[in-house]
């Protein structure tokens, strides 16, 4: 029987042409904007019924820097609305180029691969700003897996690149997003009371000057640090729908009560666990409850955070590691993926390393991504383009592999706590080793 590819990827050779990351940006067009990317953008705005506070933004001056944080779909609505009149030049993933590039970037958009490290976004930052056009990031790189901020994924680059451009530094964190439409529900949103997203000026020019790349990487995380979960219950902010649980055993993929891996599941508003049968509610403002009266996690988050440092543990006394065989999807530009073929993967503490035979020649490929350069690695649940399986995105500067794991049982959210913990065990360590 022949195999489904799934949407948007096809068979036989990858197109030699990659995506031209390098191209020239291109400038919001003005009358475009104001007829369709801002109402369209104000459109979505009321459809999640975002409120817009804005804070020491009073006579800003332009063009500045942005930095969002990454909670769902509706994130970038809502900053467009939240920004207007402004224009702006905006780094996008790959993959959102799928179908649709000329439109992105008659947008403003620009490609990137995510998590890897060039010049090319300073270059294209450095190049907006002298056109007058602001320069928005999305920091975390990827969406929240469970609707906190995912402080690993924010490189200290970051700062360094708002000292190096000596223009003003604006955050937009928005709340309630990841609750609205949640990276592990199958994108089906609900309707909620309302969101909040707060557009503050943290540093002006002058301030930048003055301020430490460690000084604005600090403030930068202060006003990015969210927790859905928590704004949901302090808001009292309902979600009634039977299903709300479906989906958040992808992230939570450890029983807290019996300390098992890979056995979690989720069905209506429950959370269970196929091992021991514990089961949790998730009732209707966010919190956990155990069903034998014995609640672990109140918030969904703190279970998340827990599995986290567990990893972490596992990283730091040397423990960790994963193998599995895998198929693997080429994306060379925004034509679409291309099955490239199947592999094996390990990933442990010198990083990432896929090799694997091309479908369509025979001939071998590989990927090694060295752990001192992935600071963290996207993943995706239930990929659209993928047959509705988990992946892990691996990127090079010049490649982008979406990785499907099989045979085996796993969990990508690991991946991605194992991927930031090894990051930082490895760039410490070099540190004492450079210190001696």
């Amino acid at each position: 029987m022949k195999e489904k590819l799934g949407k948007r990827v096809r068979a036989g050779a990858p197109a030699t042409k990659k995506m031209d990351m390098r191209r020239d940006l291109i400038v919001q067009n003005n009358f475009l904007m104001h007829l369709l990317a801002f109402p369209i953008a104000a459109m979505r705005s009321k459809l999640c019924h975002a409120r817009i506070h804005k804070v020491n933004m009073e006579n800003i001056q332009t063009p500045f820097i942005l930095i969002c944080n990454h909670n769902a779909y509706y994130d970038f609505y809502v900053m467009v609305h939240a920004t207007y009149p402004y224009t702006g030049i905006y780094p996008a993933a790959i993959d959102d180029f799928i179908g649709r590039e000329l439109f992105l970037r008659y947008g403003g958009c620009v490609p990137k691969r995510k998590y890897t490290s060039d010049l090319t976004t300073v270059l294209q930052c450095k190049k907006a700003l002298e056109l007058g056009q602001n320069f928005g990031i999305f920091a975390e790189a990827r969406y929240s897996l469970c609707g906190v901020t995912e402080m690993d994924a924010l490189t200290e680059s970051l700062g360094q690149l708002v000292k190096l451009m000596e223009v003003p530094c604006v955050t937009f964190t928005t709340r309630g997003h990841h609750i609205t439409d949640p990276f592990w529900g199958n994108h089906i949103p609900r309707l909620l009371h309302h969101t909040d997203g707060y557009l503050t000026q943290i540093f002006t020019a002058e301030e930048i000057k003055k301020a430490t790349a460690e000084e604005i990487n600090a403030k930068i995380r202060q006003y990015l640090a969210n927790d859905d979960w928590r704004w949901q219950s302090e808001n009292r902010i309902a979600v009634k729908r039977k299903n709300r649980a479906e989906g958040l055993h992808k992230p939570l993929y450890m029983c807290p009560a019996c300390k098992t891996e890979y056995r979690m599941n989720s069905k209506g508003a429950e959370l269970f666990c196929e091992h021991c049968g514990k089961r949790w509610t998730l009732n209707y403002y966010g919190e956990l409850e155990g069903n034998d009266g014995v609640t672990e996690f109140k918030f969904p988050s703190d279970w998340y955070l827990w599995e986290k440092e567990l990893v972490t543990q596992e990283v730091e006394e040397g423990r960790y590691y994963f193998e599995c065989d895998c198929h693997v999807n080429e994306l060379p530009n925004s034509k679409g993926f291309v099955r490239l073929g199947k592999g094996k993967l390990v990933h442990d503490i010198n990083g990432f390393r896929l090799d694997g035979v091309r479908d369509y020649d025979g001939e071998p490929f590989k990927m090694h991504l060295d752990a001192l350069a992935q600071n963290s690695v996207h993943v995706e649940y239930n990929y659209r383009f993928g047959n509705g399986k988990d992946c892990i995105d691996l990127n090079s500067l010049k490649d982008t592999y979406y990785v499907f794991p099989e045979n085996c049982l796993f969990s990508v959210t690991k991946v991605t706590f194992a991927t930031e913990a090894i990051y930082k065990k490895v760039w410490r360590e070099k540190g004492i080793v450079k210190k001696k």
